[in-house]
């Protein structure tokens, strides 16, 4: 065969094979905001960024239910406040501060990869209406916000 029909061949595969999860933004649900807040403490060494993200739906007979969270390439585990066509997302993910000399528990628990922040890889994976069409949203910045009051309440 020639390259030239190897080449069609490949394209008339590629676009009759449709990806389980569609990478564009779909343009019924829009991306309100997108937060980050780092905080620190608990024990030496722990240190962690809370995300929070809202989305939107266009028509307010949609129901937002998220599947899956995943800021600067790590998946977090979240909760989704409200429901209808608008929704809130928050997500925690802990990490253990390289630069202490912060020990794990000998209980045969073995030390936690290493830390990478991917910038380009946030996008929440929701459905509709409780199909089973998935869709991905991407984040493409988090705003870095302080945290209100004080994180430690001091005793009077």
């Amino acid at each position: 065969m020639n390259n030239q029909l190897l080449t069609i061949l490949f394209w008339i595969l590629a676009l009759s094979c449709k990806a389980p999860v569609s990478s564009y933004q779909n343009n019924r649900v829009t991306l309100v905001s997108a937060e980050k807040s780092a905080w620190s403490g608990g024990r030496p060494g722990i240190r962690g960024i809370l995300y929070t993200v809202a989305l939107k739906s266009e028509n307010s007979k949609d129901h937002i239910t998220v599947k899956t969270f995943r800021a600067e390439g790590n998946t977090v585990s979240f909760r989704q406040i409200g429901s209808g066509n608008t929704a809130s997302v928050k997500g925690n993910f802990q990490m253990a501060d390289e630069t202490n000399n912060f020990t794990y528990p000998s209980s045969g628990v073995p030390a936690e990869k290493p830390v990478i922040l991917n910038q380009k890889d946030s996008w929440i994976e929701y459905t509709l209406n409780d199909s089973g069409k998935k869709y991905r949203i991407v984040i493409p910045e988090f705003t870095t916000v302080e945290p209100e009051g004080e994180l430690i309440p001091r005793r009077p």
